[in-house]
């Protein structure tokens, strides 16, 4: 940190928009985010114990963000697992997700499983429905506060691996507060313990909750991070497809995407050339550590077989079928490294969805990965008007 300040004071800002925040936490979180990932090899995967990396990130969680009494107030809520599970006539014929999708379906038949999650309220959407501050008890009830209410149902970043309801108060509540809607953000399970396709499931569960509460799912808005907005992508073509299969509205009314982790398969030349400025590092796929191959199927060997694999439309959504996609925005920074794969993920989204003018994407000029996180630049506050304007428009 000490480093950091230095050089900004003696050599300047690495981007002329940054102020001091951002430069050291980009710096900071860059040197941490090289550690986080050790350096591995194909040749002595047998010998890599994945239980215990997992432990390891258990042990160090993405650091916890505080709600603020001023922005509103959330409680604790948890979903029995057993009463919106899969059907696994559901998913005949959804591809690589297929089989592990039916056998998760099979634990969960013979088990009692939760999923813990917070619903989050800010004053903004106390007011629409006349609920004040001294009697907000009804405000924290999971159920509609009205025939049409919206609701946001948030799937958290941190590469599949860490984070949960508590990393993402903060900006949560920042956008439920410019939205003035509810929100639901789950914990779902993370790698390596629990690889792909056990956060989709969650997620899937997560939606069917909600629909079993009262909200029509045209109601809920979709909104992840990073790995959250890859895994809100999936959950759409996992809705599209059940809805093929029984003939239900399963369409969400809206998807926000922040930054959101493109696909398992990345070529964009700003995975290197960004690296300087953003606080991500470009972990080597080669290595069996990466996040990448510790989400699908930690221990196999990057062969022939698994570059095959990771191009299904599941795990790089752009090499697929996405048309019939509901609204969506995507926002991102044009200084992260995953910039261009995320303006290919949008390109192909509007070839797929030819006939519709809602799918938008907003670049903001020198900003990192999930920049909304420094709330208080003006980036960030204008992220999230624009936001606001979105959820409006559904």
């Amino acid at each position: 940190m000490c480093k950091s300040m230095v050089g900004y004071f003696l050599y300047g800002k690495q981007l002329p928009s940054w102020d001091l925040e951002m430069q050291v936490f980009c710096d900071v979180v860059r040197h941490h985010t090289r550690g986080l990932f050790l350096e591995s090899s194909d040749k002595t995967i047998e010998d890599i114990d994945f239980d215990k990396i997992h432990e390891g990130y258990a042990a160090r969680p993405m650091p916890s963000t505080k709600l603020s009494i001023d922005v509103g107030v959330y409680c604790a809520h948890s979903i029995t697992v057993s009463d919106c599970n899969l059907d696994s006539d559901w998913i005949s014929g959804i591809g690589i997700a297929e089989d592990p999708l039916r056998s998760l379906i099979e634990q969960d038949a013979s088990a009692s499983r939760q999923i813990y999650g917070e619903l989050l309220a800010s004053w903004s959407a106390c007011t629409v429905h006349g609920i004040h501050r001294n009697s907000h008890d009804r405000a924290l009830e999971m159920r509609p506060l009205a025939d049409n209410e919206k609701i946001v149902l948030c799937l958290h970043g941190g590469s599949y691996v860490m984070g949960g309801p508590s990393s993402h108060r903060e900006v949560l509540g920042k956008m439920t507060e410019s939205s003035k809607l509810r929100s639901f953000i789950i914990d779902y399970r993370l790698a390596p313990k629990h690889p792909f396709p056990a956060q989709l499931h969650d997620a899937f569960i997560a939606f069917q909750h909600l629909v079993n509460q009262g909200f029509k799912s045209h109601n809920i808005v979709l909104a992840g991070d990073s790995a959250g907005g890859h895994l809100c992508v999936d959950l759409v073509l996992l809705l599209r497809h059940i809805a093929k299969t029984t003939l239900r509205q399963m369409t969400p009314a809206g998807v926000i995407l922040l930054s959101p982790l493109p696909g398992m398969h990345m070529h964009g030349a700003s995975l290197h050339k960004n690296a300087v400025y953003d606080y991500l590092w470009p972990t080597p796929i080669e290595w069996p550590t990466s996040p990448i191959r510790l989400f699908y199927k930690p221990g196999q060997k990057y062969d022939d077989e698994y570059r095959k694999e990771i191009c299904d439309p599941l795990l790089t959504p752009v090499l697929g079928d996405l048309s019939e996609f509901p609204p969506t925005i995507i926002q991102s920074g044009s200084s992260e490294i995953l910039i261009d794969d995320i303006r290919e993920l949008y390109v192909k989204l509007k070839l797929d969805n030819p006939e519709h003018g809602w799918i938008q994407w907003e670049e903001y000029p020198e900003m990192v990965h999930v920049f909304h996180r420094f709330l208080n630049r003006p980036e960030s506050e204008a992220a999230f008007e624009s936001l606001a304007n979105f959820v409006a428009s559904l």
